[in-house]
């Protein structure tokens, strides 16, 4: 009788366990350890609690915190009216320095292993895209060396998209690239596929070899100063130098040709 006494417990706590019993309500109603519980009911899934518990316990959590909730976005709104006035209109070397820094941290960048000294910008927010499009107009970008390409998951609405960022670009829609389409993946629970998902716009500045080293100069010397930024461009240089004396005597010792890096062309460009 004793030895079945266990197995009892077991089959009661897993009786109790589908009526909804939480395993420190069933640990002590039989007496037993909560470990022991759950070593008994790890294969029980666990019954889902009443609606109306769900539904006393949401009330229950919005009453007490929504004014807290509702003062700190007044608060964030008041803070963020105050800081968009901070500054007031940027004169063209603000959008400059400004500009320089956004595509440091956004734009694709030159390797010394990976030469591509061009413009390219990718980026969802509609705000941070008009300031770059003002950026290279302060920099002095043709509005035809311009290329807009769409970047966008296969679930979202690619027509609206386009219409969107050529309407915020000033662009027709049949000027744009051939769209990037993202497969999607349903294990990956994505958050931004929302009625304003419009996906990312990437903008490529042609013709832009000479700007990005400019550019590449403003961001640091905004990042470092004149001085240190000096140094850094010195170093980089000289390890782009080793790289390159490298190439060039493995090329000597396999009879290979090496050639200087043509840049950049266009899709249908044709070399000079």
């Amino acid at each position: 009788m004793v030895e079945k006494l266990p197995e009892e417990l077991r089959e009661l706590a897993i009786s109790l366990r589908k009526e909804g019993r939480t395993y420190r309500e069933i640990a002590g109603s039989l007496g037993v350890s909560i470990s022991t519980c759950s070593l008994w009911l790890r294969d029980v899934p666990a019954p889902p609690r009443p609606g109306h518990e769900q539904e006393r316990v949401a009330a229950m959590w919005q009453s007490r915190w929504a004014p807290y909730h509702e003062a700190r976005e007044r608060e964030r709104h008041e803070t963020k009216l105050a800081a968009s006035s901070e500054f007031g209109d940027l004169d063209e070397r603000d959008i400059l320095l400004a500009g320089a820094l956004v595509y440091w941290c956004e734009g694709s960048k030159d390797k010394i292993y990976r030469r591509q000294e061009r413009l390219v910008f990718i980026n969802s927010d509609p705000a941070l895209v008009r300031f770059f499009l003002r950026f290279l107009q302060v920099a002095g970008v043709p509005r035809e060396h311009l290329r807009f390409q769409l970047h966008i998951h296969e679930t979202a609405d690619i027509p609206a998209s386009t219409r969107f960022w050529a309407e915020l670009t000033g662009t027709p829609e049949d000027a744009f690239q051939k769209p990037v389409i993202k497969g999607h993946k349903p294990k990956t629970k994505r958050k931004n596929l929302v009625e304003d998902y419009h996906g990312c716009l990437c903008v490529r500045a042609v013709q832009s070899a000479d700007l990005y080293p400019r550019v590449e100069g403003w961001a640091y010397g905004a990042m470092l100063g004149a001085e240190e930024a000096a140094a850094h461009f010195a170093r980089r240089s000289e390890a782009a130098l080793d790289r390159l004396a490298d190439d060039q005597s493995s090329a000597r010792l396999t009879g290979v040709r090496v050639e200087a890096p043509n840049r950049y062309r266009e899709p249908g460009e044709q070399p000079p």
